[in-house]
């Protein structure tokens, strides 16, 4: 990520600050502190580990529970602190064995920042490809470059879909790439809802993303349901906020507003 002198944050590097990671300059944790003193209560660093303490449990509960090996993360941002292949590789021990994770981003900065952190790591079952929401099928295609798509794979839509503003077409753009997966395979999303503070809130992410509010769309749950679960068997406990996805004891923080969260696995019918 070119950024040699620090001068100029970005939102990649600015949430791997807020999640406590160490891929980030000074501009970047500048802009991260202003944020966070403009967040409503507060605790701007806590909503976003909570949204990665629920992205970890979603892919523990793949790996454990649902057996899936292959991992497909679109719009991840810089694959730092505690992202799906850490987790991934924590879970793997004993019946549990190692899982292939592909990230994708359309940012070519991101994908060049992250592609140098994963080589540092020597993170050989983790690939970062260049992909666009916008043409879904082409995701699909790049990732059937590294993953067996014959087999199940978890897919994951953390906090991406709330940039395309008709609810129709974020649907298909889910659509399209579930029918290509194989039976087996669970989706697991996470997208804003709307609330009281949602405008002071955006004003916050403002200063770590110029145009947040100018490209956010904020959904209620019957929103998100329609657009993520309508060809998927909801997963337990349905269809919650990030803190309510399969808390773990003592680790329930709140969130000052909804994101609302869920899996949806793909049976043997759907898409058929």
């Amino acid at each position: 990520m070119t950024n040699e002198d620090g001068s100029t944050p970005h939102p990649a590097r600015v949430i791997d600050c807020l999640l406590g990671g160490s891929a980030h300059d000074a501009a970047d944790r500048s802009a991260a502190g202003r944020a966070a003193a403009a967040w409503p209560g507060g605790d701007l660093p806590g909503a976003a580990r909570t949204a990665r303490a629920t992205l970890g449990r979603m892919v523990r509960h793949q790996m454990r529970e649902l057996d899936i090996r292959q991992l497909l993360d679109v719009g991840a941002g810089l694959p730092t602190r505690d992202n799906t292949h850490t987790v991934a590789r924590r879970t793997a021990a004993g019946a549990h064995p190692g899982a292939s994770v592909v990230y994708v981003d359309r940012d070519p900065e991101v994908l060049g920042r992250a592609r140098e952190l994963l080589a540092a790591e020597g993170a050989a079952d983790t690939s970062y490809l260049y992909g666009d929401l916008d043409d879904p099928d082409a995701i699909i295609r790049a990732a059937a470059t590294v993953l067996d798509l014959s087999q199940p794979v978890g897919l994951l839509l953390f906090g991406v879909l709330h940039r395309v503003s008709d609810d129709a077409e974020a649907a298909e753009r889910v659509r399209a790439m579930t029918d290509l997966l194989a039976p087996g395979s669970c989706l697991s999303f996470a997208h804003p809802g709307p609330h009281e503070a949602a405008e002071a809130e955006d004003e916050a992410l403002e200063l770590i993303e110029p145009g947040w509010r100018q490209h956010t769309v904020r959904r209620g749950p019957t929103r998100v349901e329609a657009i993520f679960l309508p060809d998927l068997e909801p997963v337990a406990p349905g269809l919650v906020e990030l803190p309510d996805w399969r808390p773990e004891p003592g680790g329930k923080a709140r969130l000052p507003s909804p994101v609302w969260c869920g899996m949806g696995l793909k049976t043997i019918t759907a898409g058929m």
